[in-house]
């Protein structure tokens, strides 16, 4: 059975919660991953495409879609840090966005199986890599919670998953085509990230006639 969450210690001290059980051992979730990173952009792609195209079939409207990679020194070695962001309007319902933050997590961990890159390791190292995610969802969730919160409203956000598995599994050539065309091009705007997963851009909040 699940225990629910695990409780690790990072390299530098500092606590680690995650929902998937960890190496003993570890220096970085990118030497973790282990991936060369060609592929990692890739799998960083479809990442982002798990969260625009949420967003996208949630009414959420997307402003861009952005990779980056470069080199950094850090204190196990020098990795190719690979980093994504999608944009999106935030007035929107809680319900919605918070599938829309798992749902970057969730088709990363659907690509390493598609791919037949899987491992616990690397599933534990893509949750790690998620974790901007999983503090903005604390964020929003924390106000109902005692101090200090973060177990449990990291455990609500969990929650969200099979929703945005739901909707990845029935919307997977979507993700996929996005991701294709991100990882090629690197920036693209709300709209050109819609186009390219056959979907509408939803109007923001301040959109006017196109």
């Amino acid at each position: 059975m699940h225990p629910g969450y695990y409780i690790g210690t990072a390299p530098d001290g500092s606590p680690t919660m995650t929902y998937l059980q960890g190496p003993d051992t570890w220096c970085c979730d990118t030497h973790v991953l282990d991936l060369e990173p060609a592929v990692d952009l890739v799998g960083a792609a479809v990442h982002e495409a798990g969260h625009a195209v949420a967003a996208l079939l949630l009414g959420i409207h997307v402003v861009d879609v952005e990779l980056t990679s470069q080199s950094v020194d850090l204190n196990c070695a020098p990795v190719v840090a690979v980093n994504g962001c999608t944009s999106v309007t935030y007035e929107v319902p809680e319900s919605a966005y918070l599938t829309m933050l798992a749902a970057g997590e969730r088709a990363h961990q659907r690509w390493l199986i598609t791919q037949g890159l899987w491992s616990p390791e690397r599933a534990w190292a893509v949750e790690r890599g998620a974790r901007d995610d999983q503090s903005k969802a604390v964020g929003v969730l924390k106000g109902r919670f005692p101090e200090p919160a973060f177990i449990g409203p990291a455990l609500l956000f969990w929650q969200f998953r099979p929703a945005a598995d739901a909707l990845l599994q029935v919307n997977w050539d979507r993700v996929a085509s996005l991701g294709r065309g991100l990882a090629r091009r690197m920036h693209l705007s709300g709209n050109e990230a819609a186009e390219l997963a056959g979907l509408a851009n939803p109007p923001g909040p301040q959109a006017g006639p196109e």
